[in-house]
């Protein structure tokens, strides 16, 4: 009876929580207030439902002190946003990459001091401006969330036409940034008179993602419109048919020539990004990248470092003052010694 009843729970958190997506679209104009607080509300609910269906006690936060019958009535507290996160690496082996993390704590910051103090989204009808930036923080939360549902494809299939329309409605929410976008236009096409490249921004779609060449294959671009960053590569296939493959975060597992379909591996990456070479008996401690938890998959390009899983870069790696590895993508290591980085424990564990 229990299994029963959990799995009625765990459907209707799940439809809870696309039900608070699709009021957040719905609200973005005449109540932005409660369009944020539904959105944060939604990207907390879908974590713990991912949580769930491992299994219950994930979602509470002490479950050494509740039974079922308390978390199905409602008695037992839950984790936060931030526990849920942890949980889902530590327990289901989901790493939700740091930019996502940020992003949806953001999200949540804003939904807690409209409910707990006060917020300027708090009017009833909002300005256009800040109208316009409540959107681009939704698009950004969106995005990484978008990623996140299309990962875990298996575990929420069965809300797919929910996903779409949700997705439908976030796509009509440009004709808000079409506004920003107009606005940037002058200052995009002085840039591009000046020589700088401009691609389509994946979290928003406008043509206003400016290009950074950092070498001949490695390129970083940031969207002027709603904020977004992202890397990508540019490569000669590795199978040498001559085509050049174009590789971003989205592509980059799997990636498929369409000339030859050669499947692009990350050691070939690794080869393409690396310029540092160093012999083998040198033990150099490898690199790796708490971003995707990619261990050993941090390559030095010039003067910047790269994972070859998420692409993720940053222009240092220190390294872990317990286990001796290094890392991007994670925290401070000044006390790595005692506590550690993400891929050990330090002294303490």
């Amino acid at each position: 009876m229990s299994k029963k009843k959990l799995n009625t729970a765990l459907r209707n958190l799940s439809e809870s929580a696309f039900d608070f997506l699709e009021r957040s679209v719905e609200e973005i104009k005449t109540h932005p207030k409660y369009s944020v607080i539904h959105f944060a509300t939604a990207a907390e609910l879908i974590l713990k439902a991912r949580l769930m269906r491992e299994h219950w006690t994930l979602v509470v936060e002490r479950t050494s002190d509740v039974s079922v019958e308390d978390f199905l009535s409602g008695q037992a507290k839950t984790v936060t946003q931030g526990d849920a996160i942890k949980r889902l690496k530590n327990a289901c082996g989901e790493n939700i990459p740091q930019d996502a993390v940020n992003q949806f704590g953001k999200i949540a910051a804003h939904r807690n001091r409209m409910i707990h103090f006060f917020h300027e989204a708090g009017q009833k009808e909002a300005d256009n401006a800040l109208t316009e930036e409540i959107v681009k923080e939704l698009c950004l939360s969106w995005f990484y969330l978008e990623r996140l549902l299309s990962d875990w494809n298996d575990q929420f299939e069965v809300f797919e036409e929910e996903i779409l329309s949700v997705t439908w409605r976030m796509k009509q929410l440009r004709a808000y940034l079409q506004v920003a976008f107009d606005r940037l236009k002058p200052e995009i096409e002085a840039a591009k008179i000046s020589g700088t490249v401009f691609t389509t921004c994946s979290g928003c779609g406008f043509d206003a993602a400016a290009v950074n060449e950092i070498s001949e294959v490695f390129f970083e671009k940031r969207c002027k419109v709603c904020g977004l960053g992202e890397n990508y590569i540019e490569i000669p296939c590795p199978n040498d048919c001559g085509k050049i493959l174009h590789i971003d975060a989205q592509n980059v597992s799997g990636m498929t020539c369409e000339n030859c379909e050669h499947e692009v591996t990350s050691e070939e990456l690794g080869e393409a990004l690396d310029t540092e070479f160093s012999d083998p008996s040198d033990c150099e401690p490898q690199a790796n990248c708490a971003q995707c938890t990619g261990y050993g998959s941090v390559v030095q390009h010039n003067e910047t470092f790269v994972c070859t899983k998420c692409l993720y870069s940053e222009d240092s790696a220190p390294q872990c003052g317990w286990c001796n590895e290094r890392q991007i993508g994670g925290s401070d290591l000044e006390f790595s010694y005692h506590t550690g980085c993400e891929f050990c424990e330090g002294h303490a564990g």
